[in-house]
């Protein structure tokens, strides 16, 4: 047990130092050489080593008690930033997960909807096309419009940002091919699924969560910004890398999750003592709903 403990507390230490610390310790250096600087210095390292070796010539600073309180400072200031920032990656999360405001909501789903109406009309053309020299055209037309259409979403969008439709089109596609409440039925699905594929659930989960941390990251050198102009190119680049970061993670996990629904959601009915014969139905997921929702 004590080994395990030791074992268990360097890790925890490891994911702190590369979470927390060592991101909070260059932001707060970061901020410190911008106030130093300012907009009108901003490449004046000569001005900032200068000010350094003035600071690190105080009497107090060669002090070793000073030196420590001084490290136990910055690491302190350090991973309080690196909380606060994860806070505000766990609120830049739920703004993507939002169904608000409405404005964005309904402009996305005015896209979606002509998408769909081009879509419906190129595939009648297509069908009366059919047998004639320009049926290849008018199928690659079709094509092209769904293809429109689902880079704006795979089901009637619901949510202002893409990422929200992109998770929450997994409960509808599973609702319209099984009758099958995902919401009711992932909890227990989970706990039926092998290890390995709850491994690879959890990374993508955890992919988007950092994500959503580099997001958070990318605002705080933003605020640096104002003061030092060099801060706000680091974080408009860090906000594109974490955007395309997050959709490539939302991406995985909503593929993993629906994936799992395919793979094993007669397993489910099984465990759950509902007759499959052969694959998921709407019928047995309609059973397995009605049995979760225990009439709610």
């Amino acid at each position: 047990m004590t080994k395990f403990l030791e074992a268990l507390g360097g890790k925890l230490a490891e994911r702190w130092l590369t979470l927390l610390l060592g991101p909070g310790v260059l932001l707060l250096s970061v901020t410190v050489a911008g106030v130093t600087l300012g907009q009108r210095h901003w490449h004046d390292t000569g001005l900032l080593l200068t000010r350094l070796d003035r600071l690190s010539a105080q009497p107090a600073l060669r002090s070793t008690g000073t030196l420590a309180l001084v490290l136990v400072g910055v690491l302190a200031v350090s991973a309080g930033i690196g909380l606060a920032v994860t806070a505000l990656g766990a609120a830049v999360e739920r703004l993507w997960l939002a169904t608000r405001p409405r404005r964005l909501t309904d402009r996305r789903r005015g896209r979606w909807d002509a998408e769909q109406e081009r879509f419906d009309q190129a595939l009648l053309e297509a069908a009366r096309a059919e047998g004639t020299p320009g049926a290849p055209a008018a199928a690659a037309r079709a094509r092209e419009f769904n293809a429109r259409r689902n880079r704006i979403s795979l089901a009637p969008p619901s949510h202002p940002f893409w990422l929200g439709d992109r998770i929450t089109a997994v409960d509808t596609r599973v609702w319209e091919t099984y009758r099958l409440d995902l919401t009711s039925a992932w909890p227990r699905l989970w706990l039926t699924l092998p290890e390995d594929v709850r491994a690879e659930i959890g990374t993508a989960r955890g992919r988007l969560a950092a994500a959503t941390r580099l997001v958070a990251w990318a605002l705080a050198y933003l605020a640096v910004g104002f003061v030092w102009w060099p801060s706000a190119v680091v974080g408009v680049v860090t906000a594109v890398t974490a955007w395309w970061r997050a959709r490539a993670a939302g991406v995985a996990f909503a593929e993993l999750a629906e994936s799992a629904v395919d793979l094993h959601g007669r397993g489910l009915a099984e465990s759950l003592g509902i007759p499959c014969a052969g694959t998921l139905t709407k019928d047995v997921g309609a059973e397995i709903t009605k049995l979760l929702r225990k009439r709610t």
